[in-house]
């Protein structure tokens, strides 16, 4: 079973979040205020607990919403979704396996191709 604790946290981060985002606070700002959520995911995940293989992977699974929550580009709504989905995982309302993968946002690659009427000097 995952650490009422973990659960208690999430549901907090979940809830200062969500009133902050509709109060139309700064992204950063949301971010910070689920970062408590996410240190005490990584240090369950470091720490050598009772958590069972099953719970590990559940924490392991909301620790990676958690840090694609905390990137620079998500939006504030796809922050919150991605914090909510955290909570639902570790409450057991959804396993790992069920929801599609996020979607990553991916800086473009710029490259050179080679040929054509460009020449070297």
């Amino acid at each position: 079973m995952v650490p009422a604790h973990l659960i208690e946290l999430g549901q907090q981060a979940l809830a200062s979040v969500t009133a902050n985002i509709a109060g139309g606070a700064p992204l950063v700002r949301c971010q910070l205020l689920a970062s408590e959520f996410y240190e005490a995911l990584k240090r369950e995940l470091r720490a050598t607990s009772d958590l069972g293989v099953v719970e590990r992977a559940m924490v392991a699974a909301a620790t990676e919403l958690c840090r694609y929550a905390a990137t620079a580009r998500i939006t504030p709504e796809t922050m919150l979704a991605e914090l909510r989905r955290a909570l639902d995982l570790l409450q057991a309302n959804i396993s790992p396996c069920d929801q599609p993968p996020a979607p990553l946002r991916r800086r473009p690659i710029f490259c050179v191709i080679e040929g054509g009427l460009s020449k070297a000097g």
